[in-house]
């Protein structure tokens, strides 16, 4: 027996010889470290250790012992650090502490055959509530915010704590989220359940001794490689995951978690759909180099290259769905959290409406990665056409102007427009969203890589072409990644503690639509001083210049009296896009009628000829939008027609245009958007 004692000691011990650095862990801490029935050493600290020496070749030894032994060896410094140590929330010079690896929460627990629900106004309201808990300073002066008359019946372990919970006289307890279902587990008490209130929230780390400088540099950086290999959310689903859930809760709020799933599933499918296409192109790329190596050895040059270029695909879809899951999950953090935040009863009006703005930033946020995913998208699949007509750059630059103003004046940069163009006027013709969408980008890169200084945006309109220059004196970019910063889904610094979001598309798209337009981009820049790009865009003006057919439907048209006496028809198939349209124009309506299909739709316009707003949905059953407003254009010409529709391309507008529309609306519709279009509409009087 001692023999197989001391083999299992040297095999164990073996794994960390030549180690450098020293770590323990409390060895009572169930589930993020403890010994195990066996003897083990096991949990979730545990394994992000061994994963660290994975990566680092066994640089660390871990080892455990209580908490208070262990603290101890760490001010003699006996050992370099501890793992599993929460963060003190106040300036501790003696320590270093490494990156969050967790954040852990307390919330309440109860007897769900004590109590069906728990919650905060049960704790409130009842008269003299018996509350378990350990002994903590913090949690009872929370616990008697609640109620002042509250009793506490203090557990000196989890154990105690738990089976406390089967006394009907205990209304509740509250400890540690992770730790506490850890032992519920245990114990097998299914009718022990938590709320989702979390309260003392804290982060947990490493704690290493004052001179660990560069331990404190492998844990940081291998925990970044651990988060973007996925080998960090193995280790939590292993040990965290499960003792982690919220309850369900959410009937109350079925509004809210349709209009979050369909977010999340219109998301999660056009992730889906890029990753495809990207898997494709490596496949029918390996598949082209098999068939040239088969023709000559004078082809085996190609055949390496154009490996390369398959595997940087590859390499190119990784960053894609990691930097897409980041793009997606933050806003998605704020969408959850703050509705989750709305289902509680203790907050003011003030701070609900503060919610629903976070909410509704975090949408627009994500809706704005959705475009440029779709933009992407049809420049790769080559459906992307210009749409050439002519344009006043002047008007379009004044608008950039006074949009960005407000953001360069918030953080304090000046915003300066410097135009060198002939007095004589001159006709140019481009593509005008696409020429918006380049500067939009370019000028909100150079505001957000800006802390100080200024951004300039320079211009030379000529007869022959279109010469812009934005620079600006922000953090710049090195030399080496210049040319990378426009691939697609690459930022100039990839590192997670950059401090710019973003989904690294803005410049692809400018550079892809620069190229639809015959154009030229190009980059300067030098680190800490500042970045300059410059675009040159020729004047399409020998082109056929595509028209719309809005003007002339436009020019028939007089001014109405007011717009709070509309006559309007809705076409909208979806009953909840109906109620939200009718609510936002019940003030400019004093008429509101309501078609399910493109049949109906036709019938109420000649049932009402004197109608002067139709909002035509296209995707309808029976008959689409497109070929209802054919038919209502034959028998009312007056009628103003807005077509409405999930669709965002450019192409997909003037075939609304060609149908008989007068206006197009991309949805998800914005109430002030679409009340200053109806504010703009003439009308016959």
């Amino acid at each position: 027996m001692r023999i197989v004692f001391i083999l299992a000691f040297f095999l164990f011990s073996s794994q960390y010889v030549g180690a450098q650095y020293k770590i323990k862990a409390s060895n009572n801490y169930p589930p993020f470290n403890f010994t195990n029935e066996k003897g083990e050493l096991v949990g979730f600290n545990i394994d992000l250790v061994k994963a660290i020496n994975n990566i680092y070749d066994n640089q660390i030894e871990i080892s455990s012992s209580n908490w208070q032994t262990t603290n101890l060896m760490l001010e003699q410094n006996k050992i370099d650090g501890i793992a599993g140590a929460h963060y003190p929330g106040f300036p501790d010079n003696e320590h270093i502490y490494t990156r969050s690896v967790l954040n852990t929460s307390h919330c309440f627990f109860y007897n769900r055959n004590i109590h069906k629900k728990f919650s905060l106004e049960l704790l409130r309201s009842t008269k003299e509530p018996v509350v378990a808990l350990w002994r903590n300073d913090v949690l009872t002066r929370y616990i008697l915010s609640i109620n002042p008359a509250t009793k506490f019946i203090y557990a000196e372990d989890y154990d105690q704590l738990i089976e406390l919970l089967d006394d009907e006289n205990t209304t509740c307890a509250i400890a540690q989220r992770i730790g506490g279902m850890y032992y519920v587990d245990k114990l097998q008490k299914d009718d022990i359940k938590t709320t989702n209130h979390r309260i003392l929230e804290r982060n947990m780390g490493f704690m290493l001794s004052a001179g660990s400088d560069d331990l404190a540099a492998i844990i940081n950086n291998a925990t970044e490689v651990l988060l973007s290999n996925g080998e960090y959310q193995r280790i939590y689903d292993k040990w965290l995951a499960d003792y982690d859930r919220e309850s369900s809760g959410l009937r109350d709020y079925w509004r809210y978690i349709i209009f979050i799933s369909v977010l999340v599933f219109t998301t999660f499918l056009l992730l889906i759909i890029i990753n495809r296409i990207l898997k494709s192109r490596v496949r029918n790329k390996t598949q082209d180099l098999q068939r040239q190596l088969d023709l000559n050895s004078e082809i085996m040059k190609e055949l390496s290259e154009q490996k390369n270029k398959a595997e940087q695909s590859d390499r190119m879809k990784s960053s894609f769905l990691a930097n897409m899951s980041h793009e997606i999950r933050t806003p998605m953090n704020g969408i959850l959290g703050f509705a989750e935040l709305l289902k509680t009863q203790g907050f003011s009006k003030e701070e609900e409406l503060q919610f629903i703005n976070i909410i509704q930033q975090s949408g627009d946020r994500m809706l704005s990665t959705i475009n440029n995913i779709i933009d992407i998208s049809k420049i790769e699949s080559g459906n992307e056409e210009a749409q050439i007509k002519e344009i006043s750059f002047t008007e379009i630059i004044s608008e950039l102007g006074k949009f960005f103003m407000a953001e360069a004046t918030e953080k304090g940069i000046e915003l300066i427009i410097e135009a060198d163009t002939p007095e004589v006027p001159i006709h140019f013709y481009s593509d005008r969203y696409k020429l918006t969408s380049i500067l939009t980008n370019l000028i909100k890169n150079a505001i957000k890589f800006t802390n100080k200084g200024f951004v300039k945006i320079s211009y030379h309109l000529s007869a022959s072409e279109l010469e812009i220059t934005v620079s600006d004196s922000g953090i710049g970019i090195a030399p080496e990644k210049q040319q990378a910063i426009f691939d697609y889904f690459v930022q100039a610094d990839h590192s997670h503690s950059s401090g710019y979001e973003g989904s690294g598309l803005g410049l692809s798209i400018s550079k892809g639509y620069v190229k639809l337009l015959d154009g030229e981009i190009s980059v300067t820049s030098e680190p800490n001083k500042g970045t300059s790009f410059s675009v040159r865009i020729p004047n399409a003006q020998d082109q056929n210049a595509t028209q719309t057919i809005a003007t002339s439907q436009t020019e028939q048209h007089t001014n109405r009296q007011t717009i709070d006496d509309l006559k309007i028809i809705v076409v909208e198939d979806d009953e909840t896009s109906f109620n939200f349209l009718s609510r936002i124009l019940s003030d400019v309506t004093t008429s509101l009628k309501h078609a399910n299909n493109g049949a109906d739709a036709i019938k109420i316009a000649k049932e009402n000829p004197d109608t002067d707003v139709i909002l035509m949905d296209i995707k309808l059953p029976k008959i689409n939008g497109f070929e209802a407003t054919s038919q209502i254009r034959a028998f009312n010409k007056d009628v103003y027609i807005i077509a409405q529709t999930a669709y965002a391309q450019e192409n997909y507008k003037q075939q609304a245009l060609d149908a008989g529309c007068d206006n197009l609306i991309i949805k998800p519709i914005d109430k002030d958007q679409l009340l200053k279009l109806l504010s703009s509409i003439k009308l016959p009087a």
